[in-house]
């Protein structure tokens, strides 16, 4: 996408709630998006910091109208999907609110994604137009004979299509730079903005249908009450923008506030970010356990780290470690506040405040949202307690994309169920417990992989931990502990000893490793989520 000199573009002004976004609000996302800008005037502001280019407001709404224009060009109408497979860049961010401006709908797809789960998200979403970078349109070229809606594929960078091989690749640069600008178009209250597919942790992955208003109410909400983002923020998060997380912290909330969205191509390494760090100093940063860890051993080794220019940082994806907290609190000064979100949901319900950080926790409710905690039967527990977790808040998606038998599983009415088990305490912090399907009972007593899990991790020679049930030969289950250590050891069955001596000094008798086994690395989810159902497997298939 080629930059051209700056213009200043104004949308149309248009009233829009402070924060309680209620039905009949008929404003583009991308009207909202643009809205601080016009307000604060901050078109010539820096929109996106990517690598060595500079993008102004100015400059990223003119690239967002002509991608409307290309596709009204290429023939995509209203309600027709665009996937989006690409690496963090200003392409990404132009292609998503340009589908939105035009009433088309975005999917933002994994770049990890193999071919086949490629080919069954392209074919569930019908999507008619593609935006891929050389990388992803090698993978899609093996699956293309099985996508024949999929008229349009447009790759950011290279020559897609010089011996004419492939019918209907051609150049993102090319198409868009030729395209008329595209007036942003009013939308009805309920139409289709976007589509987010889960990354769950089993199954096949389900696509969240979020609408116009859905985007906005996580800015009113998050973004502005609890981390109070401001103009001169600069927010840089190692969650790619195809997750809801980090669209969210990418584009949401700085493009929403006239802040500077700092995005990175490459893989979010801790040299990476570091050297993110030092380039563009941003000034909140959002990441996951994992990379939190990553950094901090980064960091142990000498390598250098500059986090002065940051305020505060960001953790979800799965409950932050104390022991995380702990240590990155004491390398940086920073805390990090750790929440929970959801695909479902878009972003953040339940968020660790500035003033008010709770290590281990996720947190107080989101301004915004509401939360129960309901027992087996259904039954909604007051008060402090701990049981199934159910949220609600108008960002909740409108459902999941072509699956009316989950979508009726998962929503009951304005309530989600988010199919965790959380206890809440006296002061209203709520505490992750795991998963419902993730609980398994020892001797007749339930037992929390989480807790175990914290146990271990508590204990300095360990990196990351994850627990599952075994059934013995009586069919009776057991604790098994899957252990990444930080460094090998000479003898893993002293470091197995030394574990189990460590967790029995924090758990009960029943909840303590009966066996630990030692890995290089966890299964996860492209979302960095622990997938305990194939350590699972695994042990039941070596039974």
């Amino acid at each position: 996408m080629r930059e051209r000199p700056a213009r200043v573009y104004q949308p149309r002004a248009r009233p829009f709630p402070s924060c309680h976004l209620g039905k009949g609000v008929g404003v583009n996302l991308v009207e909202y998006v643009f809205g601080a800008a016009r307000e604060l005037n901050r078109w010539t502001e820096a929109a996106i910091l990517c690598e060595d280019r500079r993008l102004t407001y100015a400059q990223l709404l003119r690239a967002v109208r002509k991608f409307g224009g290309a596709l009204r060009t290429l023939g995509v109408a209203r309600g027709k999907r665009v996937a989006v497979v690409a690496a963090d860049g200003p392409e990404f961010v132009a292609s998503f609110l340009g589908a939105a401006a035009v009433g088309a709908v975005a999917v933002p797809l994994s770049t990890m994604l193999p071919p086949d789960e490629l080919e069954y998200v392209l074919n569930h979403c019908g999507a008619k137009a593609a935006v891929v970078t050389p990388e992803q349109l090698d993978k899609l070229r093996s699956v293309r004979k099985s996508l024949p809606q999929l008229e349009t594929v447009l790759v950011v960078g290279g020559e897609p299509n010089s011996d004419g091989a492939d019918e209907g690749v051609l150049s993102f640069d090319e198409v868009v730079e030729g395209a008329g600008e595209a007036e942003v178009e009013d939308v009805s209250d309920d139409a289709t903005a976007f589509i987010l597919y889960t990354s769950g942790s089993t199954g096949r992955p389900k696509g969240a249908v979020h609408i116009h208003r859905n985007l906005p109410y996580t800015v009113e909400t998050y973004c502005k009450q609890v981390l109070g983002v401001r103009p001169e923020d600069r927010l840089f998060s190692s969650s790619r923008l195809f997750f809801a997380y980090g669209l969210g912290n990418s584009l949401s909330f700085p493009l929403s506030t006239g802040a500077a969205s700092v995005l990175c191509r490459e893989r979010p390494t801790p040299p990476v970010v570091a050297g993110v760090f030092e380039k563009h100093q941003p000034t909140i940063f959002f990441g996951v356990p994992a990379v939190f860890s990553a950094l901090i051993e980064y960091a142990s080794q000498g390598s250098a780290l500059e986090t002065r220019s940051l305020k505060f940082c960001v953790s979800a994806g799965e409950k932050l470690p104390e022991r995380i907290f702990r240590e990155w609190k004491e390398l940086t000064g920073l805390d990090i506040l750790d929440g929970i979100g959801s695909t479902e949901m878009l972003h953040m319900f339940f968020s660790n405040r500035r003033d008010h950080v709770r290590p281990g926790s996720s947190g107080l409710e989101v301004p915004g949202y509401g939360a129960k905690l309901q027992d087996h039967t259904g039954r909604e527990i007051e008060g402090a307690g701990t049981g199934s977790l159910i949220v609600k808040g108008l960002s909740a998606c409108a459902g999941y994309w072509m699956d009316a038998e989950k979508t009726a599983d998962t929503m009951r009415g304005e309530w989600v169920r988010t199919g965790d088990i959380y206890r809440r305490d006296r002061e209203g912090f709520y505490w992750f417990e795991g998963r419902g399907d993730d609980l398994f009972k020892v001797k007749g007593l339930w037992v929390s992989p989480v807790e175990v899990e914290e146990a271990l991790l508590s204990c300095a020679d360990v990196s990351e931990a994850a627990v599952v049930p075994r059934a013995d030969a009586d069919g009776l289950n057991t604790v098994v502990a899957f252990v990444v250590l930080k460094s090998k050891q000479t003898d893993d069955g002293e470091a197995a000893e030394k574990l189990k001596a460590h967790a029995s000094a924090l758990l009960p008798p029943f909840k303590r490793p009966a066996e630990i086994r030692f890995a290089d690395a966890l299964p996860r989810t492209a979302t960095g989520k622990l997938q305990r159902f194939k350590l699972r497997e695994g042990l039941a298939e070596s039974a």
